[in-house]
């Protein structure tokens, strides 16, 4: 799964949380429903604010609860339960955008600054979807409207300042494509199902190739007991070219093994 997905996925999973009377029932998500800003999200992140609008509380709970406190705060460029330093953070970084991705975190603004924030979850034709907390169902920027829901606009809403993008290769592997990879260590293969071959051979477009322990493929004479290199039987694999890799040292009997090449 995306970072991305991640986050979105848990912040769809709070839609319908409201906010409570007092410190009572903070787990339900209508028990105890009131207008006095209590909340779990400031219970665990925030204890100090318990009281105060929570909107960004919400988003850096959904950061959290997705990455661990030290990875959301590198998303996030810090916590911050104040909108405006939150946006500050993100332009600090040079991360901050017009036009908003999926995973992004959304500011509006009023005529004094920036107000209110939520979280992207996706982007169609003209019109951006999010999830906010402390909002309503309402048309438009609701702030402190006390409960989580999810709500759309128009990309071109005068209400939007802008759109802070997490760095998300603090929390991803890169991605690869199926099929032969080369960097500074030599060349692997990436299977369809995102693993690769380490430890045992593999057939690749009617060749035989030989991985090690981690992953690369290996050239030259190696000695291999169907376990482990540095014992067993000799093999020669030749040196790759691209894509090409190196070639089986015989041909495979019925059983798909690779005949035994006695080395004099």
């Amino acid at each position: 799964m995306k970072a991305a997905e991640k986050l979105i996925q848990i912040a769809r999973a709070e839609i319908g949380y409201l906010e409570k009377t007092s410190n009572k029932d903070l787990d339900s998500k209508t028990a105890n429903a009131g207008s006095a800003n209590y909340t779990k999200y400031a219970r665990d992140l925030y204890p100090s604010l318990q009281g105060q609008a929570w909107c960004d509380m919400f988003v850096d709970w959904c950061f959290v609860k997705a990455f661990g406190e030290k990875k959301a705060r590198g998303l996030l460029g810090g916590f911050s339960a104040y909108t405006p330093t939150s946006a500050q953070y993100y332009k600090d970084k040079k991360q901050w955008y017009t036009y908003p991705k999926a995973g992004d975190q959304i500011f509006f603004k009023n005529s004094v600054r920036i107000c209110h924030t939520g979280i992207v979850i996706r982007v169609a034709g003209d019109r951006v979807y999010t999830i906010e907390g402390n909002t309503s169902g309402a048309s438009g920027v609701v702030a402190n409207g006390g409960g989580v829901c999810e709500k759309s606009y128009a990309l071109s809403y005068a209400g939007i300042a802008g759109y802070g993008r997490p760095d998300w290769s603090l929390v991803e592997e890169p991605g690869y494509e199926p099929g032969w990879h080369r960097d500074g260590n030599g060349w692997w293969y990436q299977n369809a199902d995102g693993t690769w071959p380490a430890m045992c051979w593999k057939m690749i477009n009617h060749h035989w190739y030989l991985f090690g322990a981690s992953g690369y493929m290996l050239t030259g004479w190696v000695q291999w007991d169907g376990e482990k290199t540095g014992a067993g039987d000799w093999y020669y694999l030749e040196e790759s070219g691209e894509f090409q890799g190196a070639c089986w040292h015989g041909k495979a009997d019925e059983s798909g093994a690779l005949e035994r090449w006695e080395v004099g």
